[in-house]
């Protein structure tokens, strides 16, 4: 690892595990640089600061400086959202709604400090033949849809938005998207959810959510998913290490790891779990210690695309790639390639394009569009093609391919 990224983990180490840093002698700046660039690219600035604020080697450095009031601002934001959803959640409550909230609060919870892990949307979990007694209900609290032109009993997932109170919530009736041919298996992980829902008193509240097994599978098919559309960050592998080092008593060791091999991903969970032992101090999980995945190259991986893999536009666009290459997998069928990836259908387009949902011969527009975006930003999708082939390599690396 370079420089600035070994640095990164042992101030991240010291964040997660409520350590003093170490250090006895300042890095030099551009190291101080260069590490604040990938705290902010990897959505762990106040962690970062935290750490390096209680180590006197660096108390004079002018980096530090910006990097406590960035930090200062995201941490009093991420504070006023968390209360305006404890206040949501208390009026559903009132109207006797109790969805399952994931993520979110729940991961936030496992840290020293709480909001220091900033989330930007809170995610609730619904039983679908609910749906419309929540929507009314969130329309009711103030909150209005995202996209109104769209029909929301059709969508999985409906968002919601509150602009004056910075406040986003993702309702969902499933937690992926059922018709993805990659990852829409992963909704097993909740079969059954409701009936073994579990409170958790988070901030002096009584939270419902999904019981730690449920949530630890969830978890790591959010990784997955994300992985597969771009790369899964720093900050989800410290959430899905603490959180199975918090409930591990709890979790259902045999049923995680039975799900994950039917999902083709035990060994990236096991090299999930293998980060946080070896570069976080997290002890993992007796449930995959027989498993000896090389965690190189996925640290490698989540170190280049940030937080969600979206610090390179090149690297999202590959997603066609790997999409289509597990889709292929799971299907049996061969995989349509590098003409697949430059002109993908019109279900794999409306990620980014909404409107063929509804007007799918609109594709050839949408592939206009897309080229644009290209030739604008000086970018070639050349690029993208041969991110998207290391990825494809990196999942069969992983065992999520044959």
């Amino acid at each position: 690892m370079k420089t600035a990224e070994i640095l990164l983990f042992e101030a991240l180490r010291c964040a997660v595990t409520g350590t003093p840093l170490p250090w006895t002698e300042s890095p030099d700046l551009s190291a101080q640089k260069s590490l604040a660039r990938l705290a902010r690219a990897q959505a762990l600035t106040p962690l970062i600061a935290q750490a390096l604020d209680g180590c006197p080697a660096v108390k004079d450095s002018s980096v530090l400086a910006t990097m406590r009031r960035e930090a200062r601002q995201i941490t009093m934001r991420q504070a006023v959202r968390t209360g305006e959803f404890l206040l949501l959640l208390r009026e559903l409550d009132r109207r006797g709604l109790r969805p399952l909230v994931l993520k979110g609060a729940v991961c936030r919870s496992l840290y020293p400090e709480p909001e220091q892990r900033p989330s930007t949307d809170e995610d609730l979990l619904i039983p679908p033949e609910d749906f419309r007694a929540y929507h009314e209900a969130l329309l009711a609290c103030g909150l209005r849809l995202l996209k109104p032109e769209e029909p929301p009993e059709e969508d999985y997932e409906v968002t919601y938005v509150d602009p004056d109170r910075d406040l986003y919530v993702e309702l969902h009736k499933l937690p992926f998207a059922p018709d993805s041919d990659a990852y829409g298996d992963c909704n097993a992980c909740v079969d059954g959810a409701f009936s073994r829902r579990t409170a958790l008193r988070l901030y002096g509240e009584s939270i419902d959510t999904l019981c730690p097994t449920d949530h630890l599978q969830y978890l790591l098919c959010h990784a997955y998913k994300h992985i597969l559309y771009g790369g899964v960050g720093l900050r989800q592998i410290c959430d899905i290490c603490l959180f199975a080092r918090r409930y591990g008593s709890e979790i259902d060791w045999a049923r995680v790891r039975g799900s994950c091999e039917d999902l083709k991903i035990e060994t990236l969970a096991a090299a999930f779990f293998r980060i946080g032992e070896r570069h976080l101090a997290i002890p993992g999980p007796a449930g995959f210690a027989d498993l000896d995945p090389e965690e190189g190259p996925l640290l490698q991986d989540c170190l280049a695309g940030g937080l969600y893999g979206a610090e390179d536009l090149d690297r999202m666009h590959s997603s066609a790639l790997t999409l289509d290459a597990v889709a292929a997998d799971r299907q049996g069928r061969r995989r349509h390639g590098l003409l697949k990836a430059l002109f993908p259908d019109a279900k794999t387009m409306s990620v980014r394009f909404p409107y063929l949902q509804k007007r799918p011969w609109l594709l050839p527009v949408a592939w206009t569009q897309r080229i644009l975006r290209y030739t604008t930003k000086n970018r070639a999708p050349t690029k993208s093609l041969h991110i998207g082939q290391e990825r494809v390599a990196l999942l069969r690396h992983y065992g999520v391919l044959d």
